[in-house]
């Protein structure tokens, strides 16, 4: 019954026109983030995060509309808070995907600007990715988060709040370099301070050089918990 839900959800917020492309992924996509402090200007945030599809499509194929879990990723990182805005950190996530394990590491910063009603969020990321079976890829990636609250001039608890994320990755490997861009939209419930959860819409697009490009489609569902 979930499984089923959940497709028939996914049917009805993704356009028929986007899933008529020839290429695309669509499914839900669920983490646990988990940010813990552990000195007065340091902080570690733990993250579990899965991706189940539900619907998909490859070039000269027939569309698949099943469940298919996808992989599975836990990363681990530490930060320092360097001036009231700012923020640098570096950490490791390691992903299982069809029975393999893939290594990445990753380096951050992060400035964050509170103005009256809207909070500003600028992520700079650099991270390295190993595996087995597949050349070093290196990507640079830039994320604009955007945060208000739905009433109000601040988000207090027991109140919602909106959120608006735009990213550009730059991939490189061996094959030939790409951009991914990615938009999400989602709504928050501000449980308390140190307990949040939010639903949201994720799009993103790449494989530009190819004639057909990439898309996916998610449903995207967390939960934030300071500890």
């Amino acid at each position: 019954m979930y499984k089923s839900f959940l497709a028939c959800l996914l049917y009805i917020i993704i356009p028929v026109t986007a899933l008529s492309q020839a290429n695309y992924r669509a499914g839900t996509l669920s983490q646990i983030n988990v940010n813990v402090k552990v000195a007065e200007t340091w902080k570690l945030n733990t993250k579990l995060e899965t991706r189940q599809i539900f619907s998909s499509k490859k070039p000269e194929a027939l569309a698949s509309h099943r469940f298919d879990y996808e992989r599975t990723d836990l990363n681990f990182i530490l930060t320092k808070k360097v001036s009231a805005d700012n923020t640098v950190g570096g950490g490791y996530l390691i992903r299982l995907e069809d029975g393999r394990f893939t290594h990445r590491f990753i380096q951050q910063f992060n400035h964050v600007k509170n103005l009256e009603v809207l909070s500003v969020a600028h992520r700079i990321v650099a991270d390295e990715t190993f595996s087995a079976d597949n050349s070093p890829e290196f990507r640079l990636r830039y994320r604009l988060g955007l945060e208000m609250p739905l009433n109000g001039q601040q988000i207090d608890p027991k109140e919602f709040y909106g959120k608006i994320n735009n990213e550009y990755l730059g991939i490189f490997s061996n094959s030939d370099p790409d951009l991914e861009i990615r938009g999400l939209a989602a709504i928050g419930y501000n449980a308390s301070d140190n307990n949040k959860i939010e639903l949201g819409l994720e799009y993103r697009v790449n494989e530009f050089n190819t004639q057909t490009k990439a898309q996916q489609f998610w449903l995207t569902i967390a939960w934030f918990v300071s500890i």
